[in-house]
């Protein structure tokens, strides 16, 4: 069925656990995509389950209100209503707004339209390019920090597909004092106002670059097309924690991420290895696994894709069949985000990176 909100159809459908966030974009743009998967950038045979589907599909007998209880469904309720219409508004716009790219594969087996691409890349790397988009994204939507790599196709969730085989990957914070208060209303609160402002700026950003003549297709960071931690610890942002956020200098975990797909390899690639140490620390502290309330975070990472060019293996951190019912419940939980010592920002970041630098010698 359809939720609706102020009599308009709102792109999601409830399946009896909750709220499957695919939507009727997703599902549209996959199946038109099939059609042609030559022509498209496809999941790799070991790439995993996105996480919501899993989700939904391990919960798929029980109710929002047997997941959630009486509070938490007033809670999810309150919530939606606050960003819900922010969120799917930004998640329609990122598939309407490349319905044109569709067409043109459907009709000719490839892009026709106008792009600049080849014609920037004659200025590769595009300095000033790179530090209006920097401008634009920090002065419209707060963007702190965006990385840019190339996709390998083991990220992409199973069985999706994107346009675009270059990624920029934009990065906002979540608010210490709300995460400080996890897993509480405040905090449930934060994380979906981030995920909804996230997708709304990325959308808005995509169609900037448009603007300038390149294709570009924007992901939501809720329930999106490919996993963008490792994404974004490729792209030189930050190294993965023991629970399996990416730790960032800036906000350590406290941070959620989204890309934008190009066609075209415009700018120098922000890739390095400077966040490795990050895994190190974390073996010695542990604040996560101890305060997890669903005692979901591993001992030991669980390998499930070795040697990807420029990530290393592909490690799980958390039992989802743990970890998500709890994650449900309160809406967003973000335990081990807030206990996190990287969560308290650039200082703390330096200070523990002297301290494993000083170990080792």
């Amino acid at each position: 069925m359809k939720a609706s909100q102020n009599n308009e159809n709102i792109d999601i459908e409830s399946d009896g656990s909750g709220y499957r966030l695919q939507g009727k974009g997703e599902k549209e743009f996959l199946n038109k995509c099939r059609s042609f998967p030559d022509l498209v950038i496809t999941s790799h045979p070991n790439s995993l389950q996105e996480g919501f589907e899993y989700f939904f599909q391990k919960l798929g007998a029980k109710s929002p209100m047997q997941m959630r209880g009486r509070s938490g469904s007033l809670r999810f309720v309150i919530v939606f209503a606050k960003y819900g219409r922010k969120l799917m508004k930004g998640r329609k716009k990122s598939y309407k707004d490349i319905e044109p790219y569709i067409l043109d594969l459907e009709q000719n087996g490839k892009y026709t339209t106008k792009s600049e691409g080849p014609e920037l890349l004659k200025t590769y790397p595009n300095k000033n390019l790179w530090s209006e988009l920097l401008d634009y994204a920090k002065n419209k939507w707060n963007i702190i920090k965006i990385g840019f790599t190339e996709l390998p196709s083991e990220l992409i969730f199973r069985n999706k597909m994107v346009l675009f085989r270059h990624a920029l990957v934009f990065m906002q914070e979540m608010k210490k004092d709300k995460i400080d208060k996890a897993p509480g209303k405040e905090a449930g609160d934060e994380t979906m106002r981030i995920y909804a402002e996230l997708g709304e700026a990325v959308a808005d950003i995509a169609e900037w670059l448009r603007s300038k003549g390149i294709r570009s297709q924007a992901v939501n960071p809720l329930g999106g097309l490919v996993c963008t931690p490792p994404l974004a610890g490729k792209a030189g942002m930050g190294g993965q924690g023991k629970q399996g956020c990416l730790i960032t200098p800036e906000f350590g975990p406290r941070q959620r991420l989204a890309p934008i797909f190009i066609e075209e390899k415009l700018f120098e690639y922000t890739d390095n290895n400077e966040h490795e140490w990050i895994e190190q620390y974390c073996r010695t502290c542990g604040n996560c696994q101890k305060n997890c309330p669903a005692k979901a975070i591993y001992d030991e990472k669980v390998i499930s894709i070795e040697n990807l060019p420029g990530i290393g293996a592909m490690r799980t951190c958390i039992d989802k069949d743990k970890c998500f019912p709890y994650f449900g419940k309160t809406m967003g939980c973000s335990i081990c985000i807030k206990v996190c010592p990287f969560s308290n920002g650039p200082k703390t970041y330096e200070k523990l990176k002297n301290l494993i630098t000083q170990k080792e010698n």
